[in-house]
């Protein structure tokens, strides 16, 4: 028995590796003793599966026997044992109660088989030390029916519809564990769906719950009884029902999820809903400008600033940065380098004082208010390349500087013809960004923000 223990331990494993997300399981899958008398051959093997080949049993207590393939036992064994494994994965604790447990149970039940019919010959290499596929001999194509036979069929509907491998279906479904299958089958027929995403995210749990209760309840209509209970004539009829049904169990979640996506965007257009909170706020609109205004500033000068990521959305600290960063770089005289980069500076404040007008004028004309954000802050950083360039020809007085800052302030710098007037540019005169300019930023091994 130590010896099957440490088999279901490795198959354990082996599933839960192969699931990609599968969490770990929460309890060993319980077996038959003529379960355990089947893996146990395969048990003792591990080390060499060749031992499992075909053998002669001796009948009774004669001389004569007949051959006997112990690998035809193990290979069901394993199978079985693959499935209560994969049974055995725990759910995520916030997976919603079932409205039918019963439903949400025999279909669980019905997805491990089917993973297990399709998992357990490419799992075989990973059984034993220096495995092969072969090593327990050929599985038969497995004569799938009833529930297991509606699983697989939802698992090939759902890849059909999402482009994805019947087997990497039947992969997510079981990772989701005991119980999750229906909200990650919901899941994959979701996540493709503009419509969908179109949704405030505050909405989205409530369709895809609504979707996962309408697949458990659909797979749970159909006639549960077994072939070996049905009359012969039968059991095509039955099997075909069984494909057709776990299909359409899928058309229907499908054709649901279509009407209730509809009819939600539907309301909240009526209600204008989506609209509104879809526009940024000002401080928002602040925010990507001082960004775009950075990372341009950043592209021009081929040298990073030195803020962080909360302060590079900060008007007040982006100018500052942004002026001062793009001076740096320039040929300006040092001595008027700090008039310089005050003027840009003070500029750029201009620049971002004119926004509730821009802002404004955008959504009258129904543009993207966070595309043209992200064009103005471009514009601005390359308003202050501009103006870098034009004080590298034309170096600021210092002293005259020092003095305009004290006594005339921005308006000063506002007038000074060096410097192209802000109030002309407008988003139509905006030239879309390079990728330099709008690149993410990321942490750098130096800790500063890229």
């Amino acid at each position: 028995m130590a010896a099957v223990d440490r088999l279901v331990q490795q198959v354990t494993r082996l599933v839960e590796r192969d699931t990609v997300d599968g969490v770990a399981s929460g309890r060993p899958p319980e077996l038959s003793d003529g379960h355990v008398e089947m893996l146990q051959p395969l048990a003792d093997n591990l080390d060499l599966p060749g031992r499992l080949a075909t053998t002669l049993r001796v009948v009774s207590n004669r001389q004569d026997g007949r051959w006997y393939d112990r690998r035809e036992d193990a290979r069901a064994g394993l199978t079985e044992l693959v499935a209560l494994c994969a049974d055995s994965l725990e759910p995520d604790p916030a997976l919603p109660p079932p409205v039918d447990a019963g439903a949400r149970d025999r279909l669980a039940g019905a997805v491990t088989r089917a993973y297990a019919a399709n998992a357990t010959p490419r799992l075989v290499a990973d059984l034993f030390t220096d495995g092969r596929p072969d090593d327990l001999g050929r599985f038969a194509p497995p004569q799938l029916e009833g529930d297991v036979a509606a699983a697989r069929a939802m698992a090939i509907a759902i890849g059909a519809r999402t482009a994805t491998r019947e087997e990497d279906v039947l992969r997510k479904l079981v990772a989701e564990g005991h119980g999750g299958a229906a909200y990650a089958a919901a899941g994959m027929l979701l996540d493709d769906r503009l419509d969908y995403h179109r949704l405030p995210a505050e909405q989205q749990p409530g369709i895809r719950r609504h979707l996962a209760r309408s697949i458990e309840a659909g797979f749970a209509t159909r006639d549960i009884r077994e072939a070996k209970q049905r009359e012969f004539t039968e059991e095509l009829e039955n099997r075909r029902e069984d494909v057709t049904g776990g299909a359409g169990t899928i058309d229907d979640a499908s054709k649901m999820a279509t009407e209730e996506l509809g009819k939600l965007n539907g309301f909240l257009a009526d209600i204008d809903y989506w609209q509104r909170s879809a526009e940024p706020r000002l401080e928002d609109v602040r925010g990507i400008v001082a960004e775009h205004l950075v990372s341009r500033v950043e592209h021009h000068a081929g040298i990073q600033t030195d803020l962080t990521a909360a302060q590079v959305t900060s008007p007040a600290a982006a100018t500052t940065a942004a002026a001062q960063t793009m001076v740096t770089a320039s040929s300006i005289p040092p001595a008027s380098r700090p008039a310089a980069a005050a003027a840009t500076a003070t500029m750029l404040t201009e620049g971002f004082d004119e926004l509730p007008a821009l802002v404004t004028n955008w959504q009258a004309d129904g543009a993207n208010v966070s595309r043209q954000a992200e064009l103005y802050g471009a514009t601005l950083g390359d308003r202050t390349l501009t103006a870098v360039r034009t004080f590298e020809q034309q170096p600021p007085n210092p002293n005259g500087a020092a003095l305009n800052r004290e006594q005339a302030g921005p308006a000063a710098f506002a007038a000074d013809p060096a410097i192209p007037p802000l109030r002309r540019i407008h988003s139509g005169e905006a030239r879309r960004p390079d990728e330099g300019a709008t690149r993410p930023r990321t942490g750098g091994s130096d800790g500063l923000t890229r």
